[in-house]
């Protein structure tokens, strides 16, 4: 009889934690922002520069998501990083006195991104999910560095905002009361083309930053 007793407890104890419709999930994670960068040749005055382009730096930063369970398997989820700063470089600019690596933009990303979600094991306490979504992208504070106007003489600069789609993958592992640890990583698609005025004229560059990102952290389920 005992037995029956701690086994039923354990039931309930496992029905309690799973997620099912209607549940409200949210993490909170330290995340690790990892560019996946490429970029066009630098182009000035309208015409491209060969050998030139710029690299993204990787930045730490946090994330906040919430997800509502729309059925016992399947959710929505909103993830909003908090803005994190990156500083753009350039190369094959030595001609005109800018060592490779040299920092020229600094920049404010946030990137909200709406996920579509499914939970595989959702009464389970080890608990893996996969998510595919939309991520909208915008540069703010966006300046550029003492170098590029001292020596370039850049101004105007602006970054075109994005559209691009996302994956995630990651796992949540079961605690007590409700909390659970999680991991987590995302590929986000993520692009822009930045525009400035340079002292022989107009120069943009594309880039493709394609970002893969790394969290770690925690939840609740409501």
């Amino acid at each position: 009889m005992k037995k029956i007793v701690t086994l039923s407890l354990a039931l309930l104890t496992t029905q309690a934690l799973a997620v099912e419709k209607g549940d409200w999930i949210f993490h909170a994670r330290a995340i690790n922002i990892n560019p996946n960068d490429s970029s066009s040749m630098i182009h000035v005055d309208g015409g491209g520069v060969p050998g030139t382009g710029v690299n993204v730096d990787d930045n730490f930063s946090l994330d906040l998501s919430l997800a509502y369970m729309i059925s016992d398997r399947w959710a929505i989820e909103l993830l909003a990083d908090l803005s994190s700063k990156h500083s753009v470089s350039a190369y094959g600019l030595e001609a005109l006195n800018v060592p490779n690596g040299t920092n020229v933009v600094d920049t404010n990303v946030l990137p909200p991104t709406l996920f579509f979600q499914y939970q595989f094991r959702p009464t389970e306490k080890v608990r893996p999910y996969f998510g595919v979504g939309i991520n909208y992208t915008l540069f703010f504070n966006e300046e550029l560095s003492a170098a590029a106007k001292s020596v370039l003489g850049a101004s105007n600069l602006d970054l075109e905002s994005s559209f691009g789609l996302g994956a995630q993958f990651g796992i949540d592992f079961e605690m007590e009361n409700n909390w659970f640890f999680n991991v987590d990583v995302k590929y986000i698609q993520i692009d822009t083309e930045a525009s400035f005025e340079t002292a022989i004229g107009p120069a943009l560059v594309e880039v493709d930053i394609n970002p893969t990102v790394f969290g770690i952290g925690f939840g609740r389920t409501f």
